[in-house]
């Protein structure tokens, strides 16, 4: 009972976490350049909900404490590769591969933290801060989080099936991360109506998504393939041993923790006879 509440405990703290942020991806397309963008709280909300859902995972023993370090050493080391490699080749950045098989073999909420934190300390060791940074701590949380529920789903198997279907996902999620930033920006950065790809107000829901795809085909799709193209080659290439790697470190320093059986009943005593009480 209590492996089934932890898991819907984090589950529902995932769920509302993306609920509210795709709220915020989705707020610009009604409201435009009026949304309002304070950057600064925005990236702390995520932050802190990072932190959240890691002490979840701690207290439903889906974390220990001592994976905390492990956390802590592949952010530090995915914001190392970006701050050498702040734009990366043609769209593609190696930061991906460690949030996808950290969060794979760790789980959805240490995907989503490894994601949300690198994306922070990158930006800080970069001076990245901006608008765009909530956005982007929300949408490589959401690349962790995934891979994390697609190792529940194979149980964290490092066979030929699930690394090819491991590579899909990075593949995917270099797709899907490109698109909900340009989500965010169309509306934001692009003057409204300057252009037959450009935001319009008031739009229906199909002139907005003509336009979105005209959008992302004429300035995403060739940038987004490059990154696609590189997490799957990384995961493909070294993901079956960083993933053992890690799996090592999950085994050792996360403890199962069980329901205490019953003690064995107590056999009665057995009094020799030739004991006597006194008389």
């Amino acid at each position: 009972m209590s492996g089934w509440l932890a898991a819907r405990s984090e589950a529902a703290l995932l769920l509302g976490l993306t609920a509210a942020g795709l709220a915020l991806f989705i707020g610009p397309l009604f409201l435009g350049p009026s949304f309002p963008q304070p950057e600064v709280l925005f990236s702390a909300l995520v932050a802190v909900s990072a932190l959240v859902v890691v002490g979840v995972a701690l207290q439903t023993h889906r974390l220990s404490t001592r994976l905390l370090a492990v956390l802590a050493a592949l952010v530090a080391i995915d914001a190392t590769l970006r701050l050498v490699i702040v734009i990366g080749l043609l769209g593609f950045s190696p930061i991906f591969f460690l949030i996808i098989a950290g969060g794979f073999v760790m789980g959805p909420s240490f995907g989503f933290a490894s994601g949300a934190l690198t994306l922070l300390l990158s930006a800080v060791l970069t001076a990245g801060l901006g608008p765009w940074l909530p956005y982007q701590m929300l949408a490589a949380g959401w690349v962790g989080m995934g891979a994390g529920y697609l190792g529940r789903l194979t149980r964290r198997s490092t066979s030929p099936w699930a690394i090819a279907l491991l590579c899909l996902y990075a593949g995917a999620a270099g797709f899907i991360y490109g698109l909900l930033l340009d989500l965010w920006e169309w509306p934001l950065l692009v003057a409204a109506g300057s252009s037959p790809l450009s935001w319009v107000p008031g739009a229906g829901a199909a002139a907005l998504l003509r336009r979105f795809s005209g959008f992302y085909l004429a300035t995403s799709l060739a940038y987004d393939t490059f990154r696609a193209a590189g997490n799957l080659v990384l995961i493909a290439v070294l993901g079956p041993a960083v993933i053992r790697a890690l799996d090592r470190f999950r085994r050792r320093f996360l403890l199962d923790w069980a329901e205490p059986g019953m003690p064995p009943e107590l056999a009665p005593a057995k009094i020799p006879a030739d004991v006597r009480t006194p008389a």
